[in-house]
């Protein structure tokens, strides 16, 4: 990107200003490079979330950022700064978004003004001058006879030197006295902006979130005057508050504009302001209006008030009608075209520039879009800075894969997950998991459930993991801290111990195990994605008196109506959510619904807008609804660590529902359904996209939900083939023979 003329032009322009204040306040420091690095990737997530034409125009605005950081880095002083800055917003082609001038930041530093005529005088006998800065306490409808006599009539609205009230009456004023100035009806288009709602995933297929644009209605207005055409000249300065209606007029042919300074759209549209450090301020627009913006004369700012140069150019065109225009001199603007960011996937060790924009866009996207960011424990407004130099300095395709999984860590969700990157894969922090699944019983890794016994012969449920590769597991475990997370310590734990087993799908790895009688012998094992899938022998339910168990991470939607013909008469139901449920969580709500209550959770999701204060969208959920039998027995939910986001979002169903009790230790306090982000280097990160709470409000985010009756199995049970929390929950239910009893979870 070359430097254009009107980025000299501000550089300029920010020295003269500077010069031409009588009294300016003391200049502020140069920021350093790493802080002004950091404003630009806050100014850059501003315009790549909330401006409109990112959201349909053609502009790359990733290299814009690649070119700007060489530029901003290189700045040696205040203009410098603002210029490289300015050739970053160049891109965009929009006026309304550029780096502020001095005397535009700094209150009561507006320059000379026209001097304030009483609201109503003539010129040529037959013009009609309004200066409408004198409209406050008037009746406009007393100028109603004069507009009639008058054969022109110029309308000034020039703002410069005026307070925001002032300029609030005199727009009010001029909404009073455009019916009186109409020939014909005027149609005038509303402004639209970006609105997101969540943040839409980049790869995957999510419910909800979406980007569109949000239009405001339009507005007609009608005429009320004498219906006669007149010349119809408005009066404006940079400091003044532009009225759509009065653009439509112009647009149409129906007035004519005389503006002081520069013109454009940017008084009219929402807009945003980004502080840069050393006194320099972005405004970056966000809303838009389907009006073009041209004047009939645009002459300098004044630099006098003893000659008005403006209204005498007025009087000039008044002598000449205006031309008529047609409705298509008003601009048709493009629909929404979301398209997803871009991979990069050959870059695996990116240049240090698009490892920043890796950055800038991963703490954009948590910033904007993140439900639960008010709940980390570091905040997330320093991670840009500090995660800056681990960007920079990022040496090999490794250390940046890792300083991308050390950035992802702080973002406390056991959804936040990385893949796509080959060195993630080799290190565990993604790839395919071990074939069977460990859980930390008395500070020791016990293997817990075995998914696929081929694919690791040998493994079975209560033996010790002691090694992995002939290293401690535990050293495995501790590299791998900086870089996995989760909602609560023990998620994080049983996190740990996944990923300390996982690799690349397809890859073999060994680990010593003791078993029940105290013997240690090695074990290899293939991790393969097919043996995650493998389905396990034997019925999903079973019978145990007359009470019936559940396993929830096996019972399949077409199960459903089955499971509860055949339980329909037992007192008691057992629900074993101890993992992740198969695809029949929701059905089984409406057979267990004796409440008849309507909604289940409350969900609330990030609005990203023009509206400063768009804050969430609130809702309800409303239960599943079928016509089908109620099962009327007491029900209970067995709950660990295991059980996670959808496993979770059961219990609070059931909660509402019939108030199923939980059984167990707390669940991972991780829900919502997920979104993704890509980064260069081909890397996806996937987060939680909305927060989930109870019914009643209350926070299960990092909490997790908590049983009534609490319940851990231990070391000796589990190599005993005892299920302690299952004979908790049989003791609950005053089941007949629950002492002691054994239910493995994998036979019929």
């Amino acid at each position: 990107m070359r430097t254009s003329l009107s980025t000299l032009i501000l550089a300029l322009g920010l020295m003269a200003a500077t010069t031409a204040v009588a009294a300016p306040p003391p200049a502020e420091p140069l920021p350093s490079r790493e802080e002004r690095l950091a404003h630009l990737g806050r100014l850059w997530g501003q315009v790549r979330y909330r401006h409109p034409y990112l959201a349909y125009k053609d502009i790359d605005w990733d290299a814009a950022l690649v070119a700007a950081i060489p530029k901003v880095e290189a700045a040696k002083d205040r203009a410098a700064y603002a210029a490289a800055v300015q050739d970053l917003l160049e891109e965009l082609r929009d006026p309304a978004t550029r780096i502020l001038r001095p005397d535009e930041q700094q209150e009561g530093v507006k320059g000379p003004t026209a001097p304030v005529r009483e609201l109503r005088s003539w010129e040529a006998k037959d013009v009609l001058v309004l200066d409408l800065r004198a409209s406050r306490g008037r009746n406009i409808q007393e100028l109603r006879p004069d507009i009639s006599k008058a054969k022109a009539v110029i309308v000034d609205l020039r703002a410069r030197g005026l307070m925001p009230d002032a300029q609030g009456a005199m727009s009010q004023a001029l909404g009073d006295l455009l019916p009186f100035l109409l020939s014909q009806e005027l149609e005038v288009p509303g402004q639209r902006s970006v609105f997101h709602s969540g943040y839409r995933a980049q790869t995957r297929s999510t419910s909800g979130y979406t980007t569109s644009f949000l239009s405001t209605a339009g507005e007609r207005v009608s005429p009320r005057g004498d219906g006669k055409a007149r010349p119809v000249i408005f009066l404006l300065d940079d400091q003044s508050n532009l009225d759509p209606r009065a653009l439509t007029m112009k647009a149409l042919g129906l007035a004519q504009i005389v503006t002081e300074g520069r013109l454009d759209d940017g008084a009219v549209v929402e807009k945003t302001q980004v502080e840069l450090g050393a006194g320099l301020t972005a405004s970056v627009r966000l809303s838009e209006l389907g009006i073009p913006m041209r004047a009939d004369a645009v002459l300098p700012k004044r630099a006098r008030s003893d000659k008005d140069e403006t209204l005498q150019k007025a009087l000039e065109l008044a002598k000449k009608p205006a031309k008529k225009g047609k409705a298509r001199d008003l601009e048709l603007l493009p629909p929404a075209r979301w398209q997803a960011d871009r991979q990069y996937e050959d870059m695996l060790h990116p240049s240090r520039e698009y490892r920043l924009l890796a950055l800038f866009r991963a703490w954009n996207v948590i910033h904007f879009f993140y439900p639960y960011k008010h709940l980390l424990d570091r905040d997330w407004d320093e991670a840009l800075t500090t995660f800056l130099p681990r960007f920079e300095k990022a040496n090999g395709a490794a250390e940046y894969a890792l300083a991308v999984a050390e950035l992802s860590r702080l973002v406390q969700d056991g959804h936040t997950t990385l893949r796509g990157h080959p060195e993630l894969d080799k290190r565990g922090i993604s790839g395919t998991r071990a074939p069977f699944e460990l859980m930390e019983l008395n500070g020791q890794p016990v293997v817990m459930e075995v998914w696929d016994a081929e694919a690791a012969p040998g493994i079975m449920r209560g033996q010790v993991i002691e090694t992995l590769d002939g290293k401690p597991l535990a050293e495995r475990i501790k590299a791998l801290e900086p870089y996995v997370t989760a909602s609560s310590p023990a998620h994080l734990r049983h996190r740990l111990l996944e990923r300390a087993l996982a690799g690349p799908e397809g890859s073999q790895a060994t680990v010593g195990v003791r078993d029940s009688s105290g013997q240690v012998k090695q074990v290899r094992f293939t991790r393969s994605l097919k043996s995650l899938q493998k389905p396990r022998k034997g019925e999903p339910y079973r019978l145990l008196g007359d009470i019936a168990y559940v396993d929830m991470t096996r019972l399949q939607a077409s199960q459903v109506a089955t499971l509860f013909d055949k339980v329909k008469n037992t007192r008691a139901l057992v629900l074993d959510m101890r993992g992740a449920p198969n695809g029949a969580a929701s059905s089984v709500v409406p057979y267990l619904n004796t409440r008849k209550a309507r909604y289940g959770a409350v969900f609330e999701r990030n609005l990203v807008s023009a509206d400063e204060t768009a804050g969430r969208y609130k809702f309800l959920q409303e239960l599943p609804r079928a016509r089908v039998p109620v099962y009327r027995g007491k029900t209970v939910m067995l709950v660990d660590e295991r059980t996670s986001g959808e496993a979770e979002h059961l219990g609070l169903l059931l909660e509402a529902a019939n108030g199923t009790t939980m059984i167990g230790s707390p669940s991972a306090g991780t829900n919502g359904e997920l979104t993704d982000l890509v980064l260069p280097g081909g890397v996806t990160m996937t987060f939680t996209g909305h927060d989930v709470r109870h019914l009643d409000g209350r926070q299960l985010q990092r909490v997790g939900l908590r049983p009534q009756v609490f319940a851990r199995p231990t070391l000796t049970s589990i190599k005993a083939g005892k299920d302690e929390v299952l004979e908790r929950a049989l003791d609950y239910l005053g089941g007949a023979g629950a002492s002691g009893m054994a239910v493995a979870r994998d036979t019929p």
